[in-house]
């Protein structure tokens, strides 16, 4: 093979011994985690398409006069006027007040970031808004944006009782499709009329729809083939994190947020294992560490009713350095809310497992150790979060979770603790994410049984938002779109080739990451190999005799920077390899690439 330098490269030997059977691979490894950074889960997920809907942010300009901050006045005649109030409410500390005063006024609301409200001609949308007091005319509806022309309307019937909040439900099938739409409440004549909790979505066209999720976005989770569900993040630390704040009853609930001052309990844990069950996949997801016991238990006896394996974890990330909580008191405060919550709720439900949050310090076992001291026996995973930021980065955490594992076997041989990865951590979404997810899994894989899962993070980003950092979004989307970025066709790749057993492997090459796994009975091998720089690497593979290559799959890029944008969401997909590796066996630069083997059927 001839190189980009015009140099005849070397074949990397690889060798596979089939019949070596070092490991078997869980199902539940190929998992995504959600939290609401980035507004992934409020804004993304929640098939909700207004923000903002509860007017629990001030006004722009800190006065009464005008619309909450994430609405704006669309229309006012005859002095008509809009108020901020919070003397009165439905679901938070606030509502907003529309007095027409003869005349006409009108807000309006564009969705998340002002991008708009997506409408297709024919498509219908329902929602509903709860008001207290009346006027003459109370309309709700969709138009342009410069309010020109509407889309679709409808008059809300408001009762002859003034005091008391009413439900007050719509339904309309818009006759324009827009993709920058705007909402408006528009009342007009005497009277005055608060607006509090208002909520429009799509009409559910399938099961997702009717728990609340944006339909093409759990599409695209099925896309990726994923296995496992994980939810939480630093969302649960935040006081309001609380499931008394999340009821799952239909019915939205602000609440301060952490890495938001108002987040939605419109979509929450509840909503989150329902959408599991209906995957039916395994899930897991974080109560707060500070969490009223008698709401954990009954929440406990609620999970009972789902038949798929739930993973209860305390916390999140309990003992963080940046916040000065890496302190023995800290974690030993930490094992005594684990011991507060976990026994009253495992009597509840035997069936569920439980969680370790406490930070794992790979360089400071003094901690660790009273975590686990104190957790042992009442605990059966331990969550590990990772840096998947390179490819190096990912075979040194690879090394970080056998290292932990051993700490386990070594403080207890007979613990039953084992580990998860609910947060596979990056700062970044381009190509090189993919390649260290796949590098990553080549080492998961070598755990067998003991790695319960590993999830990327964060499954979601809208396109263009890097509120925090955390720009690291496997499915992007606007309001309308939704694709996955390179890391998130790695992840398909790897979910759909999965295969049972795991077998020795070895390469001559630390810039090739290999992983060999083969069916129960040994007639279909599969290879998973990274190629982590940008030079082609062709292979010399021993051990496949009497096997043949049924196909290639590879996802490359000449650029581990690229990503793929809303312009190019298709710019870096995986694509077919077979003939040309069948004639050469080359990785190509900075590419993942997965070889399906199968043995001849005999006739």
């Amino acid at each position: 093979m001839i190189g980009l330098a015009g140099v005849l490269l070397a074949a990397v030997p690889v060798t596979v011994d089939v019949q070596n059977v070092t490991a078997d691979v869980p199902k539940t490894l190929y998992g995504i985690g959600m939290e609401d950074v980035n507004h992934e889960i409020y804004g993304g997920l929640d098939a909700q398409r207004l923000f903002g809907e509860s007017f629990e942010e001030p006004t722009r300009g800190g006065t009464a006069a005008g619309p909450s901050r994430t609405w704006f006045l669309a229309e006012a005649e005859a002095g008509g006027c809009t108020y901020w109030q919070t003397n009165r409410w439905h679901g938070g500390r606030a509502s907003q007040q529309l007095a027409p005063g003869g005349g006409v006024v009108a807000i309006a609301n564009r969705g998340l970031n002002g991008w708009g409200v997506p409408v297709r001609a024919g498509k219908p949308m329902r929602g509903h808004l709860w008001t207290w007091g009346r006027t003459d005319r109370l309309r709700v509806g969709l138009q342009d944006r410069d309010g020109a022309r509407t889309y679709a309307a409808v008059d809300l019937a408001l009762d002859g009782t003034v005091d008391g909040w009413r439900r007050r439900a719509f339904a309309f099938v818009p006759d324009a499709t827009d993709a920058k739409a705007q909402f408006f409440i528009r009342a007009s004549g005497a009277g005055s009329v608060w607006i509090d909790d208002a909520y429009l979505a799509d009409e559910p066209a399938n099961a997702f729809g009717r728990l609340g999720c944006r339909e093409d976005i759990a599409a695209a989770f099925g896309k990726m083939g994923v296995t496992f569900l994980r939810w939480g993040g630093t969302m649960a630390n935040a006081p309001g994190y609380r499931l008394r704040n999340m009821p799952g009853t239909g019915e939205r609930t602000p609440y301060e947020g952490f890495w938001y001052r108002q987040a939605s309990g419109g979509f929450g844990v509840r909503e989150f294992v329902r959408l599991a069950a209906e995957m039916k996949v395994p899930c897991a997801f974080s109560i707060s560490a500070d969490e009223d016991v008698a709401d954990a238990v009954a929440f406990a006896q609620e999970l009972k009713a789902y038949r798929i394996p739930l993973h209860v974890q305390i916390g999140n990330e309990e003992g963080l350095p940046w916040f000065k909580q890496d302190t023995p008191d800290f974690y030993r405060a930490y094992v005594a809310k684990v011991r507060r919550l976990v026994p009253p709720m495992r009597a509840a439900n035997p069936a569920l497992s439980f969680v370790s949050a406490a930070y794992w310090r790979d360089d400071a076992p003094e901690l660790m150790k009273i975590a686990f001291d104190g957790t042992d026996g009442l605990v059966d995973y331990w969550d590990v979060h990772v840096n998947t930021e390179s490819v190096a980065a990912a075979r040194a955490s690879a090394q970080e979770l056998k290292r932990a594992l051993g700490r386990l076997r070594a403080w207890n041989p007979q613990t039953t603790m084992r580990l998860a990865v609910f947060e596979e951590n990056a700062q970044h979404h381009r190509h090189e994410r993919a390649l260290a997810h796949a590098a990553l899994l080549a080492g998961a894989r070598e755990l067998g049984g003991d790695l319960l899962t590993s999830c990327p993070v964060n499954a979601l980003q809208p396109d263009l938002q890097n509120d925090n950092g955390w720009d690291q979004g496997m499915v992007f989307f606007t309001p309308d779109k939704v694709w996955l970025q390179s890391y998130g066709w790695a992840h398909q790749m790897a979910a759909a080739n999965h295969r049972d057993r795991l077998v020795a492997s070895t390469c001559a090459d630390t810039n090739v990451v290999v992983s060999a796994t083969r069916d129960c009975d040994g007639t279909s091998v599969v290879l998973h190999a990274v190629n982590a720089v940008g030079e082609p690497k062709p292979l010399a593979i021993a051990g496949l005799d009497g096997y043949r290559l049924v196909r290639a799959t590879t996802l490359a890029s000449d650029d581990p920077n690229l990503d793929n944008p809303a312009r190019a969401p298709d710019r870096i997909v995986p694509t077919d390899l077979t003939a040309a590796f069948a004639a050469d066996a080359t990785l190509p630069p900075f590419s993942y690439t997965v070889l399906v083997y199968e043995k001849p059927a005999f006739r």
